[in-house]
């Protein structure tokens, strides 16, 4: 009897120091997973107080160009400021005004007796001299990226004329033809007609490509832009329909319509 009573004593004291461990376990395995979530959370909400806040799109900017346009007949070079609104990264707009330095024309020609002769923008003595011509500008942009902050840009650019009136002088002096050579006869007056005659606004269509490169990741702040152009732009769009002293200007101006451009342009959002 006595030796059940301490073998019954014995079974209790293992049964409650197991159960303690298991308590204790337990216990120590709570603090622990407590201790980790609370490490996790810890270095969660460093992560976050340490994370940038990502800079919002600037929209609205502004672009400065300077251009080359023309063709054999009619170089020009000239410069523009404009506004610019960008849709994306990818996308812009811009709408301003360019100012355009040409040099001046003049053409001769003979018919019936007479020397006519066409001046546009020339000085006194009949020599071609710079004119200055404002137009409005309307540019789009778009740019395919090629590595992190270069690639090929496409667009196009529209010119309007904000005076729709074009200016020229149209003179005629009387001849004698000697041998298939003609002789001024100065004795008697030249005739002159200065002329106002409407240009519809002298539109220009170009389309452009190229390259830009990001100053700053993405365009963030500034982009340069280098475009190649192609398109029409007609300096003689009023002169080409007028007739005057029953000449057909037209018939004795430049033909070429097709102009060239190259324009550099620096954008800063």
């Amino acid at each position: 009897m006595i030796m059940k009573i301490r073998i019954t004593k014995r079974f209790c004291l293992i049964t409650a120091f197991t159960l303690c461990g298991m308590t204790s376990a337990s216990a120590q395995e709570m603090v622990d997973n407590i201790v980790t979530d609370s490490n996790v959370l810890d270095s969660k909400i460093e992560s976050v107080s340490e994370e940038k806040p990502k800079r919002k799109l600037t929209k609205w900017g502004a672009c400065i160009e300077g251009s080359i346009m023309g063709n054999s007949d009619m170089p020009s070079f000239g410069w523009g400021l404009q506004g610019c609104y960008r849709f994306n990264t990818n996308f812009n707009v811009g709408l301003g005004f360019r100012v355009l330095y040409w040099d001046g024309y003049s053409e001769s020609w003979h018919d019936n007796g007479y020397l006519y002769t066409y001046e546009k923008e020339t000085d006194d003595n009949g020599e071609s001299s710079w004119r200055r011509q404002y137009d409005l500008t309307l540019s789009a942009t778009y740019i395919l990226p090629i590595i992190k902050r270069a690639g090929i840009a496409l667009g196009g650019t529209v010119l309007l004329s904000p005076i729709p009136y074009e200016q020229f002088e149209v003179s005629r002096t009387p001849i004698t033809f000697y041998d298939d050579s003609y002789h001024h006869h100065f004795s008697e007056a030249t005739e002159s007609k200065n002329k106002y005659v409407y240009d519809a606004f002298q539109p220009g269509l170009f389309a452009e490509a190229g390259l830009y490169y990001d100053i700053n990741e993405n365009g963030e702040k500034s982009r340069f832009t280098l475009m190649y152009g192609i398109g029409t732009f007609d300096m003689f769009m009023g002169s080409r329909h007028s007739k005057v002293f029953d000449q057909k200007l037209g018939d004795h101006l430049p033909s070429k319509k097709l102009c060239h451009s190259l324009t550099l342009r620096l954008t800063v959002f």
